[in-house]
């Protein structure tokens, strides 16, 4: 028998075997990385906005309180209401999962 300079079929085989196994179990990673890089986005996006709505209607002392819908890539409520000393500007939105997400600023009334 001659001796054999390249890879059996038997070789071939177990290493695309790996490169399958390989591939599924890190596919549903990159899926959940990406949807989670999305969520961080809208949370940005929301965090952004109320920053700035809630310092332009406190320089403009506008009424209270006060609620904004805003559609960007999601919807996102704006809501500022007094509590007591404070003045509390809250973002509310629905995830990826469709879980609510809120993030709250607070400033002290004048």
């Amino acid at each position: 028998m001659k001796k054999s300079e390249g890879f059996t079929i038997l070789e071939t085989l177990s290493a695309f075997t790996l490169m399958i196994i390989i591939s599924l179990f890190t596919l549903p990673l990159l899926t959940e990385l990406r949807a989670t890089q999305k969520d961080l986005q809208i949370e940005r996006e929301a965090i952004t906005l109320l920053h700035n709505e809630f310092f332009e209607h406190r320089v403009r002392n506008g009424p209270l309180p006060y609620t904004a819908n805003h559609l960007l890539t999601h919807e996102i409520t704006l809501v500022i209401q007094p509590e007591e000393e404070w003045i509390t500007g809250c973002s509310l939105w629905k995830n990826h999962r469709n879980e609510n997400k809120e993030f709250c600023l607070h400033d002290k009334r004048e």
